[in-house]
C-alpha cells in the first residue's frame, strides 16, 4: 500500500501549476485590455468586458489577485474616459457606461469571491465527507476483522469438541472393559494371572485420557494468553530419562526398543521443565503410538554454537510429504483421519510447537515414507548454562 502523502503530491503539484497558470492568464488578459483601452483614440467602452480577468482569477482561487484587478480596472475605467472624454458629465452617455461598467466589475468581484469562498468550503465538506467515508470503511473492516476472528474462534470450540467427544470414545469404553474383565478376574482365582496385564492396559487408558485432557487444557491456557514460563535450573539428560522410564511400559507392551543417545557432559538448561516435559513426553508418546516395530531413539546434543537439540526418531510408517507442511496445525488428526484408522497427531504436536517457541525455541520434522519420522526439539544457546 502506498504513502498517502507521496500519491497525493503530484495532485497538489498539478493544483498549483493550475492555479499559477490561471493567475497568469488573468494578468495578461487585463494587461491587454487595459493596453486596448488606454490607446484607443475613440470612445470605445472596453470596460464591459473588464471582467473576465476576474472570472480567470477565481477560477485559480486567488481572491487578493482578484480584488486587485478589480480595483485597478475600476481606476482605468474612468482613466480611459479622462483621456478620451471632455471631463464627467451625467448627461455623457459615454460616462454613464463608463460608470456602470465599473458597477459592473465590482458586483462581479464580489460574486466571483463568494463563489470561490463557496467553492471551497463544498470542496472542505466534500474532503471531510471523504474522511469520514474512510473511518467508516477502516472501522466496517475491523468489525469484519473481528467477525471473522469470532467466527474463527467459534469453529476452533467445535472442532474441538468433535476431536475430543471422537476420541474419548475409545478409552473411556476400554476403561469399562478393563474394569469389567478385572472385576470377573478378582472372583475367579484362576485367572489372577492376568490381573496385571489387566491393570496395565487400564493404566494406558488412564494416561491417555489424562493426557487428552491436559491437551484441552493446554489449548486453553494458549488462546486465553495465560501460559507463563516458571524457569529452573535441571540437567537435561535426567529430564530425558526420567521421561523415557515413565514411558517404558508403553514401550515394552508393543515389544518396542526405547533407546537413549545423551551427551556424556550432561548439559544443565535454564528454562520451563515441566513445559520442556510435556514437549518429550507428547514426542516420544506419538513416537510410540505409532511405531508397529522397531525402535524409538531420544538423542540429546549441544551445537558449537550453544544451541540444544532433542531428537525423537522412530521407525514408524513416516509421514507423506504433503502432510508434513501442516503436520504442526491444530486438528490434523482429525483432517488426516480416514477408513477409521489413526493417522492425524492431534492436538500434540501444535501444543509441542507453542510450548517450543514460549522458550524461544523451534521443532521441526523430518519423514520418510516407510522410514519412519524424526522429530527435532531446538532450544537457544541463551538456555544452555553449562556443559
Amino acid at each position: 500500500m502506498s504513502d498517502p502523502a507521496v500519491a497525493s503530491g503530484p495532485t497538489l503539484l498539478e493544483r498549483l501549476r493550475q492555479r499559477n497558470v490561471l493567475a497568469a492568464l488573468a494578468i495578461a488578459l487585463a494587461a491587454a485590455e487595459i493596453a486596448v483601452d488606454l490607446s484607443t483614440w475613440i470612445q470605445l467602452n472596453v470596460a464591459i468586458v473588464y471582467s473576465l480577468p476576474l472570472v480567470l482569477a477565481a477560477a485559480g482561487r486567488h481572491r487578493r489577485l482578484l480584488w486587485g484587478l478589480a480595483f485597478v480596472l475600476v481606476c482605468v475605467t474612468f482613466i480611459a474616459y479622462w483621456q478620451q472624454g471632455e471631463g464627467p458629465a451625467l448627461q455623457d452617455e459615454y460616462f454613464v457606461n463608463r460608470a456602470l461598467a465599473a458597477v459592473n466589475v465590482l458586483l462581479a468581484a464580489a460574486l466571483l469571491h463568494a463563489l470561490s469562498v463557496a467553492v471551497e468550503l463544498l470542496t472542505a465538506r466534500n474532503r471531510q465527507l471523504s474522511l469520514f467515508q474512510q473511518e467508516i470503511t477502516q472501522r466496517n473492516r475491523e468489525l469484519d476483522l473481528q467477525r471473522a476472528q469470532a467466527e474463527e474462534a467459534s469453529d476452533r470450540k467445535t472442532r474441538l469438541l468433535m476431536s475430543v467427544s471422537h476420541d474419548i470414545r475409545s478409552p473411556l469404553t476400554s476403561i469399562s472393559l478393563m474394569a469389567d474383565l478385572i472385576g470377573d478376574t478378582a472372583s475367579d482365582p484362576a485367572s489372577s494371572a492376568r490381573l496385571p496385564a489387566l491393570a496395565q492396559g487400564l493404566q494406558r487408558d488412564v494416561l491417555s485420557l489424562a493426557d487428552m485432557v491436559n491437551d484441552v487444557l493446554d489449548i486453553a491456557y494458549f488462546d486465553s494468553g495465560r501460559v507463563e514460563l516458571r524457569e529452573s535450573e535441571f540437567s537435561l539428560n535426567q529430564l530425558i530419562a526420567e521421561e523415557c522410564q515413565t514411558l517404558e511400559p508403553l514401550a515394552a507392551a508393543k515389544n518396542l526398543a526405547l533407546a537413549l543417545e545423551l551427551p556424556p557432559d550432561a548439559p544443565r538448561l535454564r528454562a520451563d521443565r515441566i513445559k520442556l516435559a510435556r514437549v518429550l513426553r507428547n514426542l516420544v508418546n506419538n513416537a510410540l503410538q505409532f511405531t508397529q516395530r522397531g525402535s524409538v531413539t531420544i538423542a540429546a546434543a549441544v551445537t558449537p554454537e550453544g544451541e540444544v537439540w532433542i531428537r525423537v526418531s522412530d521407525t514408524g510408517p513416516g509421514i507423506a510429504p504433503e502432510h508434513l507442511a501442516g503436520i504442526f496445525g491444530e486438528f490434523t488428526q482429525l483432517e488426516l483421519r480416514s477408513s477409521g484408522e489413526r493417522r492425524g497427531w492431534g492436538l500434540g504436536l501444535a501444543i509441542c510447537r507453542r510450548l517450543t517457541r514460549l522458550m524461544g525455541g523451534d521443532v521441526s520434522v523430518q519423514s520418510e515414507l516407510g522410514r519412519g519420522s524424526s522429530f527435532i526439539v531446538r532450544l537457544p544457546a541463551s538456555r544452555l548454562i553449562s556443559a
